[in-house]
């Protein structure tokens, strides 16, 4: 039996690995442009915007690499044109996650996919900004955590609701992993 903790180090350099060879769907790289510069416009620095982008890109590739660790690679349909509807089935899966549920189908055992977030958010965090951490108030330094905690979320969520809104425009139902 496998190590948890050397688990979740293989799956997470899975999906840096996968992150780095553009692994998006034509849908979730456009929610993800889209996304990127919206919080150019709101955040009040540009390079928050690229921090977000990652995150939800590795976390887009923790779900895949899920999928690829239980066989279950299913196929997505483009859905450029019902973003808005996508992006709140997103939202919606991204809560059931803060909440320690799966994302529409379970892949992988929850605690699992809890641990491998985790440590994804945590090294997203150090690489971005442990240098600013004395820098900055408590309360500012959980703002941050807790918002690059959600791109790394929504990330792992789109996908989910990709395959959920794919399935249901096809008319199959979403299988879980044997």
């Amino acid at each position: 039996m496998t190590n948890p903790t050397d688990r979740v180090a293989d799956l997470t350099f899975k999906a840096r690995a996968l992150a780095q060879a553009h692994p998006l769907t034509v849908t979730a790289t456009t929610y993800r442009e889209q996304m990127i510069e919206e919080e150019r416009r709101t955040q009040p620095m540009s390079e928050f915007a690229d921090w977000a982008g990652t995150a939800f890109l590795v976390g887009y590739c923790i779900r895949r690499i899920e999928e690829a660790d239980v066989g279950n690679l299913p196929q997505t349909t483009p859905q450029t044109d019902a973003l808005v509807p996508l992006a709140h089935e997103t939202a919606r899966l991204s809560d059931e996650v803060k909440l320690g549920r799966p994302a529409g189908v379970q892949l992988l055992e929850q605690s699992l996919v809890e641990a491998l977030l985790d440590t994804v958010i945590s090294t997203e965090i150090d690489k971005r900004a442990e240098h600013w951490k004395g820098q900055v108030s408590k309360a500012d330094w959980a703002m941050f955590e807790s918002y690059v905690a959600w791109w790394v979320i929504h990330g792992y969520s789109m996908r989910a609701a990709e395959i959920l809104r794919s399935a249901a425009s096809s008319g199959a139902a979403p299988t879980n992993a044997p």
